[in-house]
This record gives C-alpha cells, structure tokens and sequence, in this order.
C-alpha cells in the first residue's frame, strides 16, 4: 500500500486490524481513548475519575486497549501513564480504507 511502510504493513496485518478494531469495539474502551487522546495523557487514576466503573474494571479495559497496540503506557515511579498510539490509529484508518475499497479501486493503488 503506498505510504505505508513495511513495518506498518506487518504491524496491521488481519490479526492485528481484528484486534484492534475489537478493543475499540467495546463502547467504555472506546470512550476511554476518546478521553486519554483529548487529554494527551491520563494516568489510570484520571482515567478511573472520569468513569462509573471499578478500579479493577479499568486496570482491565485499559490492559485490553494496550495490549492491541492502541495505547502506549509511560511508567513513572509508581504511576502508569497512558496515551494513544496515534501512528497505529492513523494506519489502521488507511489500512481500512484500502482493505474497504471496491476492487478496481486497489488495483489502481497497487499500480500507483
């Protein structure tokens, strides 16, 4: 695909598209990265102050975003920071787009 580099071509392959898109699939995983990339950063504590579930319920939701390549975490003495994976979002939108397009279409961007 063009723009896009070997490593992120082998980042995104189906197992790691199906992965991500199933993170983000959840509605509170998905409200939680809206809020951490509106922030920048949160720490899991921010994270849990902004909503009505368990600590525990977050550590969970937060591990499940992280360990799909959508988030990256900081560590800093005892806190855990968070943040998106701002390259891997942009990749999985054109990977989408690509995977999504009408044949005729990739065979015009394979040429390209």
């Amino acid at each position: 695909m063009k723009g896009m580099g070997a490593g992120e071509a082998r980042a995104l392959d189906d197992r790691a598209l199906v992965r991500a898109l199933k993170a983000l699939g959840d509605p509170t995983r998905f409200r939680m990265v809206q809020e951490i990339a509106a922030a920048g950063e949160l720490s899991c504590g921010q994270v849990a102050e902004l909503f009505d579930v368990s600590q525990p319920t977050v550590s969970h939701h937060l591990n499940v975003l992280v360990e799909a390549g959508v988030l990256s975490v900081r560590v800093e003495g005892k806190h855990r920071y968070t943040s998106v994976n701002q390259p891997l979002l942009a990749a999985l939108a054109r990977v989408l787009g690509a995977r999504f397009a009408p044949r005729r279409d990739r065979a015009a961007r394979a040429r390209a």
